[in-house]
C-alpha cells in the first residue's frame, strides 16, 4: 500500500496556513533542496516540494484538496470551487494572486533577497535581483548582467550595464566560462 503524499507535510506548514505563508515556505525549502545546490540528491525532495507547491498555490485545486481530507482551508477561508465571488472579489483575489512581490510584481520578484551592500550604479527594480544596484549584481552574478542588457526590461539601464560589464572583464564565476579574448572553460 502506498501512502498519499501530504503537501502541507512536505512544505512544513500548517493547513490553515495563507498562501503567503506557503509561498515562503516554499522559497525557503526550495533553496535548501535545489539540485543546482546539493546535487542530485535534492532531485526526489524538489520534485516533491513542486508537486505541493502546485496544488497548494491554485485556490481551487487546495480548496479541493482541503474539502477532500476534511481541512480548515486557509486562515480567512476561501471559496469552495464552483461557489460564486462577486466580480470585484474575484478580479482582486486574481490581482493579489499574480503580484505578491516586490512593487507590486511576481512573487519571484527580489527573490535573491536583501542586497549586499556597496551598492554601484542604477538600481534594478525587476527581477529576482530587484533593490540590487547593478555593481551588487554583479559581484555575485555576472552571468545575470550579461542576459540582461540584451533583454527589453533593461533598456533604460543597457549603457551602464556594458560600461560595467566592458570595465571589468574577465570570467562569470556563476557559469564557469571566462570572457576574456582567449578565454575558455574552466
Amino acid at each position: 500500500m502506498t501512502e498519499e503524499r501530504d503537501p502541507y507535510r512536505i512544505l512544513e506548514v500548517q493547513p490553515d496556513s495563507t498562501d503567503d505563508m506557503i509561498r515562503k515556505a516554499y522559497h525557503t525549502r526550495a533553496r535548501r533542496a535545489h539540485p543546482d545546490l546539493v546535487g542530485a540528491g535534492g532531485l526526489n525532495d524538489m520534485q516533491a516540494l513542486n508537486w505541493a507547491w502546485a496544488l497548494l498555490k491554485d485556490p481551487d485545486r487546495r480548496a479541493e484538496y482541503d474539502k477532500g481530507h476534511g481541512l480548515p482551508g486557509p486562515a480567512g477561508g476561501t471559496k469552495a470551487p464552483g461557489e460564486s465571488q462577486s466580480p470585484a472579489a474575484a478580479a482582486a483575489g486574481t490581482a493579489a494572486q499574480n503580484t505578491r512581490g516586490f512593487g507590486g510584481q511576481p512573487s519571484w520578484t527580489g527573490a535573491a533577497g536583501k542586497p549586499p551592500g556597496r551598492p554601484w550604479g542604477p538600481v534594478v527594480d525587476f527581477g529576482i535581483y530587484a533593490g540590487w544596484s547593478i555593481g551588487e549584481i554583479a559581484r555575485r552574478d555576472r552571468g545575470y548582467l550579461i542576459w540582461l542588457q540584451d533583454r527589453v526590461e533593461a533598456r533604460a539601464i543597457r549603457p551602464d550595464i556594458e560600461r560595467l560589464l566592458a570595465a571589468t572583464p574577465g570570467e562569470n564565476p556563476s557559469s564557469g566560462v571566462d570572457r576574456r579574448p582567449g578565454g575558455s572553460r574552466r
